[in-house]
């Protein structure tokens, strides 16, 4: 498992709004089960959505947009069908970690 690696939602029942989720953590805390995630949107499920706090990534060549809002913790056993990473749109996601936890 690697920063930016990108599952299905191990929540089902989620999964029309938000189909996958990315791990946001860094890679040397990968001797921990936990695993940082935040929640994919499909487009257009929640209004008002920016481009700088919600970028939009690519998943198998289709968009949805981050929300870091949603971040949450799963144990990596959860995280079982790997689906890309979003590494090359690092400053992106990183901008937009900025603004949820620093404000800029």
């Amino acid at each position: 498992m690697a920063r930016f690696d990108c599952w299905d939602n191990p929540i089902v029942d989620d999964r029309d709004l938000f189909p996958f989720v990315m791990e946001v953590q860094s890679d040397l805390l990968h001797a921990f089960v936990e695993r940082v995630v935040v929640p994919l949107a499909s487009p257009g499920v929640i209004p008002g959505m920016t481009d700088r706090l919600n970028p939009l990534i690519q998943v198998r060549g289709a968009p949805y947009r981050l929300h870091p809002l949603g971040v949450a913790v799963f144990h990596r056993r959860d995280l079982r069908d790997h689906r890309g990473n979003a590494h090359r749109q690092a400053l992106e996601i990183d901008t937009a970690l900025d603004m949820l936890f620093r404000g800029y």
